[in-house]
């Protein structure tokens, strides 16, 4: 794709609902002043909520009155771009005014919001929620956006939790007490985001345009750095029971990483209460190791702005000129300022193909395989789904009729015939969405 670069703009709305073109896109005629001197937007890996941080001159917008006047917490924004393949004006974000600062000077006045998309109210209220034991990641999830009014759609893998008192912050709860237990059980990763009036919650890497950020001549990387670091790494797991009359602590099982000589002794102990089984917890010992036992690696990278690209996407990076690497995106700035974008990104797993070939778990079936098929290819092909779909399907080597099912949304997906059997089109399509 040949880079263009974007154009940005911001329209607020005042608590009266006068409507204003603070920021121009173009040259068209508007009766307000062009008034936005600094554009940034922001996602983080702690932050739930998008953020925008406007700047603006207080200066009187054509007989309306100062910004400092009209623009009050509360009002909402919207910022549009356009550019970098896609012509038409797309909205990329959606939310309110949450904090401003008024500055006076010698050089005049400027007034600074800050605005944040409607999750910022799930990081700012607590909520008091009973769920009994039994109860379904789905189920436990929508019921808490349809007390909160919120409009939802969410691509899960859903999991069966114990009983869970939920009392505390909404956002904590979301991502540590429900999510973070499906990443632990089932592997998988999701991301949050809002999207005009709709909160999704979606798989990582799941976006379907895939920007690469190449070096060169004509490349669109300014320069990246990379960090490696052994913080928050484990490499040996004590699982601990109930205490006995002595109030001295049980030791139920000991996991050891095998890196456990090349790091040391890292050690990080869970508890395994009286109705959880042993084995479940060792499980999660293991995987707690298999994400933490390496030094981590992130990579800080600066290029010409791509809009589009959020939080959770996958991306190429051409850390060198001879191809680029999957990448996960952690953290990213938008500088619409001088249209740059900064992010900090996580290298993905490579995958293998149908030859076999990586350094990763997964196989891409290459025979054709339906209902009623089993053994090797059957499981590559559960792994392959539960990887590119989280169709969270037990890898048992049966194509029964829950493999059946998930085939049929993948082929549905990638726009396929919906027929159920895995055949060459089916193939060549996983193979493709692996990449």
């Amino acid at each position: 794709m040949h880079y263009e670069r974007p154009r940005y703009s911001v329209v607020i709305y005042a608590p009266n609902g006068n409507k204003y073109f603070v920021k121009k896109m173009g040259k068209s005629k508007l009766e307000e002043s062009n008034v936005v001197t600094s554009l940034t937007l922001t996602e983080s890996e702690g932050q739930l909520a998008q953020k925008v941080s406007i700047t603006m001159m207080n200066k009187h917008i054509n007989g309306f009155g100062y910004p400092s006047t009209l623009f009050p917490v509360r009002s909402r924004v919207y910022v549009y771009a356009k550019g970098v393949g896609k012509n038409k004006t797309t909205e990329v974000f959606r939310g309110f005014i949450w904090d401003t600062n008024l500055k006076n000077g010698s050089n005049g006045s400027e007034y600074s919001i800050i605005c944040y998309d409607r999750l910022i109210y799930f990081m700012n209220t607590e909520i008091l929620m009973y769920f009994s034991k039994g109860k379904s990641t789905k189920t436990i999830v929508t019921e808490i956006f349809k007390k909160k009014g919120v409009k939802l759609k969410y691509d899960y893998t859903s999991m069966t939790h114990p009983k869970l008192p939920l009392q505390g912050n909404l956002a904590d709860i979301l991502t540590s007490d429900i999510l973070e237990e499906v990443r632990k059980k089932k592997g998988i990763r999701y991301v949050i985001r809002n999207k005009k009036d709709t909160v999704y919650i979606e798989t990582e890497g799941q976006n379907v345009t895939r920007y690469q950020i190449t070096r060169g001549t004509y490349g669109t990387m300014i320069d990246y750095t990379r960090s490696v670091t052994m913080d928050g790494m484990v490499t040996k797991v004590i699982i601990t029971g109930k205490t006995d009359d002595n109030d001295k602590t049980k030791i139920e099982a000991r996991v050891s990483s095998k890196h456990i000589k090349d790091y040391g002794t890292l050690t990080k102990i869970i508890n395994k209460d009286e109705d959880t089984k042993l084995s479940t917890i060792k499980s999660e010992a293991r995987y707690i190791l298999k994400e933490n036992e390496n030094p981590k690696k992130e990579y800080e990278v600066s290029c010409m702005d791509i809009p589009w690209v959020r939080k959770g996407d996958r991306i190429g990076v051409g850390f060198n000129k001879s191809g680029f690497t999957w990448c996960m995106v952690k953290e990213i700035t938008h500088n619409c300022d001088d249209l740059t974008m900064h992010l900090v990104v996580r290298k993905l797993k490579k995958l293998k193909n149908a030859s076999g070939k990586g350094d990763g778990t997964l196989v891409c079936p290459s025979k054709t395989l339906r209902k009623g098929s089993q053994g090797t290819g059957v499981k590559n092909l559960q792994k392959c789904l539960n990887n590119v779909m989280s169709s969270g399907l037990t890898v048992d080597g049966i194509f029964g009729e829950n493999t059946l099912k998930a085939v049929k949304a993948f082929q549905k997906k990638y726009k396929l015939v919906v027929d159920g059997i895995f055949g060459p089109k089916s193939i060549a399509k996983m193979k493709s969405a692996l990449k």
